[in-house]
């Protein structure tokens, strides 16, 4: 839908708009364009009685810059005109937003250059109190979230000691006791390791107090910059050029999409020392400039571009099915469906597929070979076009995205089964998962009812697979695990929000023990969702007789808390979560010892402790295999896990270094690196040409695992019974074995 209005809407903007043609005047490019460009020099600001009050883009730029006034979304349809057809009011469409901090009303009003509502007196200049620019700001924006108040201070921070307040009364009181509140806690704490020294004599700029002086200056004036952009123009004020850009109002309306203020255009006004506003009446936005007509450009572009982000986000996910054709051994006429957990929050029930039925007549298995190859040929093709475009639409997706083929239990909520039938063939099952209204999920539980000791050994021998990263050592039992925390809490403003932190534990050689490093905010998944939505889920079933273990193929982006809403009482849980040494004798990742305390009174819903162990690919070590033990705990068992997972991770490194571009775009950009198949699925002899060789190479390793951890969960003697069976499998038995 996105794409075709677009296009439609590039060509009558195409005939309708021209960029203004004067000397001295930039002339902008209108090939492939849908949106207008002016660009006029030493216009000035009109005015509001002056404006033509015809909802009409006159060709004649001018400075007029009324001061935005936001509508907040989901505003009531109002009749306009004589006519009375009533307006369609339907449901409208999921409300998609480029900015992960919307303003609030009190903002708002700082933008609209509305005087304070009130003031706090600290008693001190900022600096004297929290030297540390970036924790002062980090805690004022979270007092203004949790509140709903605006706080600035009123001069730097090197020299003020009152702080402005926007919002109402009851705001303003709730700010200045929670100000109140921040001072004393900063005056009691110990000096921190960036709190800068006295300036004495000796102190010169050279030093590391005075980089640290020179680095908090150059802050302060960016800080003020920022500050003077996002801020409506003076009435009356002077710019030598403007820019107009026309928006697409009817596909998604800009403050759904930027914010009410069009906050997520900050880094834009910051970054050219423009300033921009919107005109909801034309829907147009506005840019003014004294510096250079190419600014003005580049900022019109940005805006168109963002066009296409929110094109990659709103289109819907893709998701494929395939059916992996079983070995001739595995091979089995029908399929039946038995019981599966239940899935997600809301605890969906589920089905899982099982083969059953007659076996393969010996006699038959030459002929079932030849169209096993031909099913996993056209699987590649279908997984090779998905893929493809994909890839053409996350360039401009900004965030945290990456790729995993993930191997677990494969579960059926949503299915078209035939009533009254207990089965289906096969190849009636290989066509009804295609259907649009199929829900699958990929539960990351093996299910390995075996000792922990005997799986770590039993990956220990695979040698023939695996291979411990960088140490040159041929030894699987020389890789140490890791692990990580990972509680699911409660948010404690908003009781009907779930959030999830994750602590990871590095070594620490000091005590031969382990050390929180990072902590990891994300956003729980809602309550009715099965799982969190993905650009790309690809679901790879493999109906294997006793194991039941298939793969997925995702893109998923991390769907991660904004630094503004980490309350206090998050951050002092976060700091809380330490580890604590396990009794002699209780090794963690066989015994699921838990190895870390956390601060009580804290509404936590579930405790989980994830053991991995992080090896490579032998037939191609850039592939990382990560094989991790996940623990649950409750308050019957603190200490040793009441239920135990153990799930499988398969990624290429060179995956992460690709997607971790989109996590530093800036708005407007996109990603560089070349969105084909091809570089992404790279085959182990360069000089293979094949097409899509590097995703055959891909889909051998994942039949490599695959088999592996068949004999994980039931043992090696399936792998005997395959080969005395006849001739190779279909699933590749004889190409696996030469492969590794």
């Amino acid at each position: 839908m996105a794409d075709s209005y677009f296009r439609l809407r590039e060509k009558e903007n195409a005939k309708e708009w021209q960029v203004k043609e004067e000397p001295g005047v930039h002339k902008g490019n209108t090939v492939d364009s849908y949106f207008n460009q002016y660009v006029d020099e030493d216009q000035s600001s009109e005015s509001p009685s002056e404006e033509p009050t015809l909802p009409k883009i006159h060709k004649t730029a001018t400075g007029h810059h009324p001061k935005p006034q936001p509508q907040l979304p989901n505003k009531k349809p109002v009749q306009v005109g004589n006519s009375k057809k009533p307006l369609k009011t339907g449901p409208r469409r999921q409300v998609i937003t480029l900015t992960a901090r919307q303003d609030n009303a009190a903002k708002i009003a700082f933008r609209n250059n509305k005087p304070p509502n009130g003031t706090y007196d600290l008693g001190k200049a900022i600096k004297d109190i929290e030297p540390d620019r970036g924790s002062i700001s980090r805690a004022f924006d979270e007092i203004g979230v949790r509140v709903g108040s605006f706080i600035l201070p009123q001069r730097s921070l090197d020299q003020s000691r009152v702080l402005q307040i926007w919002g109402n009364q009851k705001q303003v009181d709730s700010s200045i006791i929670e100000l109140k509140a921040w001072r004393y806690q900063a005056m009691i704490r110990a000096p921190s390791k960036g709190r800068p020294l006295a300036k004495t004599a000796f102190a010169a700029n050279k030093s590391l107090t005075g980089q640290q002086w020179a680095a908090d200056e150059r802050t302060a004036k960016r800080d003020a910059v920022r500050q003077h952009y996002q801020r409506a123009p003076e009435q009356g004020q002077q710019f030598k050029y403007n820019g107009f850009f026309l928006w697409p109002n009817d596909e998604v309306r800009a403050i759904d999409l930027f914010g009410p203020s069009c906050e997520a255009l900050d880094p834009l006004r910051m970054e050219y020392k423009v300033f921009i506003s919107f005109d909801e009446a034309r829907s147009v936005f506005r840019v003014y400039s004294n510096t250079s007509v190419e600014k003005i450009y580049e900022v019109i572009q940005r805006i168109e571009n963002t066009i296409k982000e929110f094109v990659a986000r709103d289109n819907r996910p893709l998701t494929l099915y395939l059916i992996e054709p079983p070995s001739a051994f595995d091979y089995r006429d029908d399929v039946q469906m038995i019981p599966g957990p239940l899935v997600g929050p809301s605890r969906t029930p589920s089905k899982t597929p099982e083969s059953c039925g007659n076996k393969l007549n010996p006699m038959d298995v030459v002929d079932w070979e030849l169209e096993a190859e031909k099913s996993a040929l056209q699987n590649k093709l279908r997984m090779s076009v998905v893929i493809e475009k994909i890839l053409e639409r996350i360039p401009f997706y900004r965030g945290h995205l990456r790729m995993r083929a993930q191997f677990g239990t494969f579960a059926l909520v949503k299915f078209q089964w035939p009533p009254g039938m207990p089965t289906v063939t096969l190849r009636k099952f290989e066509t009804d998962v295609q259907s649009a209204s199929t829900r699958g999920t990929l539960i990351r539980d093996l299910q390995l009812n075996r000792p922990a000791q005997e799986v770590l050994d039993q990956i220990h021998h695979a040698d023939n697979l695996l291979q411990a990263i960088g140490t040159g050592d041929d030894s699987l039992a020389v890789v140490q695990p890791e692990y990580t925390a990972i509680f699911y809490l409660r948010h404690p403003e908003k009781a009907e929000e779930m959030i999830q932190l994750e602590i990871d534990f590095k070594a620490n050689t000091a005590d031969a023990g382990f050390e929180a490093s990072k902590a990891l905010w994300m956003k729980g998944p809602k309550p009715d969702a099965v799982a969190q939505a993905a650009p790309l889920e690809i679901f790879n079933v493999r109906l294997h007789r006793r194991s039941g273990i298939s793969w997925q193929l995702k893109i998923s982006a991390d769907n991660l808390v904004d630094p503004s809403r980490i309350t206090p009482r998050m951050e002092t849980f976060a700091s809380g979560v330490a580890f604590k040494k396990p009794p002699l004798g209780k090794y963690p990742a066989t015994s699921g010892y838990k190895i870390f305390t956390s601060p009580p009174n804290f509404p936590v819903l579930g405790v989980e402790q994830k053991t991995t162990f992080r090896y490579c690919l032998k037939a191609q070590p850039k592939f990382i295999i990560e094989i991790s033990r996940y623990d649950e705990y409750n308050g019957d068992s603190p200490w040793l896990p009441s239920s135990t997972r153990w799930a499988v991770s398969f990624y290429d490194r060179e995956w992460d270094s690709k997607l971790s571009e989109n996590a530093r775009l800036g708005i407007g950009h996109s990603a560089t690196w070349n969105p084909h198949v091809n570089p992404f699925f790279e085959p182990i002899n360069f000089a293979n040409r094949e097409p899509d060789a590097g995703l055959k190479d891909f889909l051998l390793h994942t039949q490599a695992i695959g088999k592996f951890l068949d004999e994980l969960k039931t043992g090696p003697q399936d792998l005997e019974d395959a080969k005395s069976y006849g001739h190779r499998s279909g699933s590749g038995v004889k190409e696996n074995e030469a492969l590794f």
